[in-house]
């Protein structure tokens, strides 16, 4: 008898164990609503980490009011980056075709809407140096 208890003690802890390292590993990410000056490089290092799987979404913002919303069911590499004042970027796509893109908006009052990815905004990268634009972009 006391032999299988042994064997259940060490499953029991093997899997204890596991879901241990599991909640440590969500633990280490990083909300953006709590970024602050004593975490933005672990922030940092937690993107580069990112960087190398299969698909990546890297977004810098700097300034106030700023928003950025990314709906995609095949994403490859997406990038966006606001500076300013009340910017948002909405990005949809639920195209086949995957998203390899690059947004840059420097300026106030900006608003980007992109719908879809295609063939022709393969690679796509958008510079934005403006104020109080609106940018529609449909890629069917």
């Amino acid at each position: 008898m006391l032999p299988h208890f042994s064997i259940i003690m060490k499953k029991a802890s093997f899997l204890l164990l596991i879901a241990l390292g599991i909640q440590l590993v969500h633990a280490q990410e990083i909300a953006l609503s709590n970024l602050n000056s004593s975490n933005i490089l672990d922030y940092y290092s937690i993107m580069e980490r990112g960087a190398a799987s299969s698909s990546t979404t890297l977004t810098g913002q700097y300034g106030d009011n700023n928003h950025i919303e990314i709906l995609d069911v095949n994403l490859l590499y997406l990038r966006v980056t606001q500076i300013g004042e009340n910017n948002t970027t909405v990005f949809t796509n639920s195209n086949a075709t995957s998203t390899n893109a690059e947004i840059r908006i420097h300026g106030s009052n900006n608003y980007i809407d992109i719908a879809g990815s295609n063939s022709i905004s393969d690679g796509m990268k958008m510079n934005i140096n403006a104020n109080d634009m609106t940018i529609l972009m449909r890629n069917n």
